[in-house]
């Protein structure tokens, strides 16, 4: 299992070195930032340096505000609308999640014969085997 996808499936992102745990605290609107978002600093302080060491992992989410998204042309979803959206994604995961109800046949899906054939007894026809071998492999001339 790689590093990275150990980080992805971690509860809170790891702690932060001293040196960039200073750096991000410089920042005099650190605090205020997350008081407003209702995490401990020390929490948005790793949250914080875990994207600064990993530039190339996107959030897990995005928030913007509503008024931002009309500006893009996008009409923000009602309360009622994302209520509906996540319980149709449980939804979907339970049903995933639970049998299908398919049962295997019993029965085999070809019936073959319990006794087999009998040999062939006839007598090859030495002109016709000739003709193959001549075909088959025929002389360097």
């Amino acid at each position: 299992m790689s590093d990275e996808t150990q980080i992805e499936h971690l509860e809170a992102a790891p702690p932060v070195s001293p040196e960039l745990r200073a750096k991000i605290l410089s920042d005099p609107n650190v605090a205020k930032l997350a008081a407003s978002l209702g995490l401990s600093l020390d929490e948005f302080v790793n949250q914080v340096g875990y994207f600064m060491n990993n530039r190339d992992v996107e959030p897990l989410f995005a928030v913007v505000k509503d008024d931002e998204l009309r500006k893009l042309g996008v009409e923000p979803p009602s309360a009622e609308a994302i209520e509906a959206n996540v319980r149709a994604s449980v939804a979907a995961i339970t049903a995933g999640q639970s049998p299908s109800g398919f049962e295997a046949t019993k029965k085999s899906a070809v019936e073959l014969p319990q006794v087999g054939g009998a040999p062939l007894t006839g007598q090859s026809n030495p002109d016709l085997e000739a003709a193959v071998k001549k075909t088959r492999f025929p002389t360097k001339g």
